[in-house]
């Protein structure tokens, strides 16, 4: 598996290079934006590891750049007391974020999810095509079809979509859709859902506002409906 580490502090690149190539990555290290954005084009790694503030180009705008051209998973690093700059990260398509300062389990068991999750995606089959109602997911492809129009998908979306819709009429719980699509093995943050739930709605919802296929059950989870809504 190799890794992309990108952060101006050159410390902490060379402190978790370290760490990382002794447990057995191959590890590739920037430490600016514009960098970032060169390295990630040249190795193409399954992981990137980005600080969102660094010169020259941000993380959010390298995360941006990143999202609209490939599929590699992204885990964005934060300030311990900047939640709008996790939520941001996540609108930009990254996957997940880890809060400085992290401990070397911490960062591991991140690591170890990423790994569950592309394991997932290798050994999908052409099952993973389905259709219901009006909308029909390519989970290969990171791609949904809504009513002819094709909408490219993160891999995390693409993930949480096609359980949700596999799982039609049945209320998953936050938890559960943490576990399933994240890949952790503790509690996770359900921001995390929520997050990603807003930007799926934004895709294949026709009035985001009004959704009609992804639905909320307040205080348990998400359900995907395949009731269409009568005509008055």
């Amino acid at each position: 598996m190799k890794i992309l580490v990108a952060d101006d502090d050159r410390d902490m690149v060379d402190l978790l290079s370290y760490f990382l190539k002794g447990h057995g990555y191959d590890v590739v290290r920037a430490f600016d934006g514009e960098q970032a954005v060169k390295r990630w084009r040249e190795t193409l790694p399954d992981l990137v590891i980005l600080d969102v503030q660094m010169p020259k180009l941000d993380g959010f705008e390298v995360c941006r750049q990143m999202r609209s051209e490939t599929n590699s998973m992204v885990l964005i690093l934060t300030a311990h007391d900047r939640e709008d700059d996790e939520i941001r990260g996540l609108e930009m398509g990254a996957d997940d974020y880890l809060r400085k300062p992290f401990s070397p389990r911490q960062l591991m068991a991140r690591i170890k999810a990423v790994m569950r999750r592309s394991t997932v995606t290798r050994n999908a089959t052409t099952a993973s095509s389905v259709t219901v109602g009006p909308i029909t997911l390519d989970a290969m492809r990171h791609e949904v079809l809504r009513d002819g129009k094709k909408v490219r998908l993160t891999p995390t979306e693409s993930r949480l979509l096609h359980l949700l819709i596999t799982h039609t009429g049945q209320v998953l719980t936050t938890d559960m859709i943490i576990e399933r699509v994240w890949g952790y093995d503790e509690a996770g943050d359900s921001g995390l859902v929520k997050t990603h739930i807003r930007h799926l709605r934004q895709k294949i919802e026709p009035d985001p506002n009004s959704p009609q296929f992804l639905m909320t059950v307040p205080g348990v989870g998400y359900t995907f409906s395949a009731q269409m809504p009568v005509e008055p």
